[in-house]
């Protein structure tokens, strides 16, 4: 039996884009910014998959997301008596220089990406894929 997590159900009501025969999808760039390491990481896998940096980032995330969870579960929780009590973000691996990674997803992929930030208390899409992709990518950074 699977735990059911806010998340997870989020996860199960299915986040692929309604498509309309006469609509195609809406696809947005952005960018989150990750250690240099893992640029390079991504383009090989990229390189090796043929899936985009988009595709990639969505893929560590699903795999990860147990991992994720985790992580989250055991962050240490700030405050309580005499300040608001939050839990400390997860730590990255190591800090490096940060490089831009380019992705391309759709709207819908967005929502679920900064749900996923909150829930996870990553703090921001950039450390969310950071964290994601180092484990999916088995990085030592």
């Amino acid at each position: 039996m699977t735990e059911s997590t806010p998340t997870t159900e989020f996860l199960r009501q299915g986040t692929e884009p309604v498509v309309d025969a006469d609509i195609a999808p809406v696809i947005k760039p952005s960018v989150v910014h990750v250690p240099s390491s893992l640029v390079s990481l991504v383009a090989a896998e990229r390189q090796r998959s043929g899936r985009s940096n988009g595709q990639v980032l969505i893929d560590a995330i699903e795999a990860g997301h147990d991992h994720l969870v985790k992580l989250h579960n055991e962050s240490n929780s700030i405050g309580g008596r005499l300040f608001t009590a939050r839990t400390a973000k997860p730590q990255l691996p190591v800090a490096q220089p940060l490089s831009p990674l380019n992705i391309r997803l759709y709207e819908q992929d967005y929502e679920v990406l900064d749900r996923l930030v909150t829930e996870l208390g990553a703090g921001s899409r950039s450390r969310l894929a950071t964290l994601a992709l180092t484990f999916y990518l088995d990085s030592p950074t």
